[in-house]
């Protein structure tokens, strides 16, 4: 298929999380189609490029962190537990904040490298006048 075929599909349908089995309505504002369940952020793996429901996996997409786009806009990332394909998805605008904003903080918290030395140095080269 190349980009220019186009499909007929209703992202506007209302559908049940397979994750967390809530009944999803299409978005009131913030977004055209919604793509992921805005209680939970659990996706499905449906497409192999945006839109056109042609993958076959149809496993679960995992939320495993935010990314900020160039125009600051906020992106849900995603990654199948079925194959591991990781995909980004514009958030909605009734997403669930609490968990938006514990998957930006996720990376602060699982640092790969002990913090609290990391912070000292720094802070020690700051009083000595160093450059960081």
């Amino acid at each position: 298929m190349s980009r220019h075929d186009k499909t007929t599909i209703n992202y506007n349908e209302t559908f049940i999380c397979a994750y967390c089995g809530r009944t999803i309505t299409p978005p009131e504002s913030g977004g055209e189609h919604r793509n992921h369940c805005p209680w939970c952020l659990w996706s499905r793996h449906m497409d192999l490029r945006p839109g056109d429901r042609r993958s076959g996996c149809r496993g679960l997409m995992e939320p495993i962190s935010i990314w900020v786009r160039e125009n600051k806009e906020w992106a849900v990332i995603h990654r199948c537990s079925k194959c591991g394909f990781i995909r980004q998805n514009r958030i909605a605008g009734d997403d669930n904040e609490v968990l938006l904003f514990t998957l930006a903080a996720r990376a602060m918290t699982m640092m790969p490298f002990p913090a609290d030395k990391t912070l000292e140095t720094i802070h020690m080269k700051s009083v000595n006048g160093e450059q960081l």
